[in-house]
């Protein structure tokens, strides 16, 4: 009887896909085929299923900041016409990553959140996850993101790439899940700003919750922050450990598939 392969996803920050505060959008192209190079001399389909999640950057806080998105857009037209302008950007962020990937050698396929999920009153409401499933066995490797989606009540609203990432290893009963941002991994204070601030190695849910400094990245956006990850991954049953790197290190992807010389912080859920 074949081994069940284990399933890992990663959530690819906004700060290392693109230039974040970039006055026009910009995707850090070498810097994500070098990912991708990476990623290519280590996956192995036969052993890992791999699920890839990308921060919006440069693409999509504009919007969502001004025009009050997570509030949703209701009947208001402007509201409504900014929210798809917001779409636009994420879906030609999303076909350009998984351009750059398939030119790296990977069988990334790009996939829409705002077609397979949806909200309620601005709150996760349901998610359909056949193509993936499909996606997954034949190995390919999907690419999701935060997204503006359909609201049953609110016309539309933002489904953060976070909420995204706990319901999926929620569906797929993932015990290890992958954050990559711009700095080490989660830190007493903003390293950028900091200089005494110290890197955290290893510890629990339970203590971090208890701690509000921390910080896993020089940038905190409209979807949340290091608090609410935690939030939101807390109901995973499956889930045995969180890992936080520097994903604009690209060697440290080589970590996904063994922790062994892992460097960065793991959090493990109790």
């Amino acid at each position: 009887m074949p081994q069940k392969k284990e399933t890992i996803i990663v959530k690819l920050g906004g700060s290392i896909v693109t230039l974040k505060h970039a006055s026009t959008p910009a995707i850090r192209r070498a810097h994500m085929r070098a990912l991708g190079q990476a990623l290519r001399k280590q996956y192995n389909p036969k052993q890992h299923s791999l699920i890839l999640i990308h921060g919006a950057g440069s693409f999509g806080h504009l919007h969502a900041h001004r025009y009050a998105l997570a509030l949703g857009t209701k009947d208001h037209l402007e509201k409504t016409f900014r929210a798809v302008e917001n779409q636009s950007l994420d879906a030609k962020l999303n076909s350009e990553l998984t351009n750059l990937f398939i030119q790296s050698g990977l069988p990334v396929v790009g996939m829409p959140t705002r077609a397979i999920a949806f909200n309620r009153s601005g709150m996760f409401s349901s998610l359909f996850v056949q193509s993936i499933e499909t996606a997954l066995q034949a190995g390919a490797i999907p690419l999701l993101h935060g997204d503006m989606v359909f609201d049953r009540a609110w016309g539309l609203s933002i489904l953060s790439g976070d909420v995204l990432l706990a319901k999926l290893a929620k569906q797929f009963k993932v015990s290890k899940i992958f954050f990559a941002s711009d700095v080490d991994g989660v830190f007493s204070e903003d390293p950028h700003r900091f200089q005494n601030a110290t890197l955290v190695q290893t510890t629990t849910l339970e203590k971090l919750n208890q701690t509000a400094k921390l910080t896993s990245s020089h940038n905190q956006d409209v979807t949340g922050g290091l608090a609410k990850k935690f939030t939101y991954l807390q109901g995973i049953r499956s889930l045995r450990s969180i890992y936080f790197f520097n994903g604009l290190i690209p060697k440290n992807f080589s970590f996904l598939f063994d922790q062994k010389d892992f460097f960065g912080t793991v959090i493990h859920k109790k």
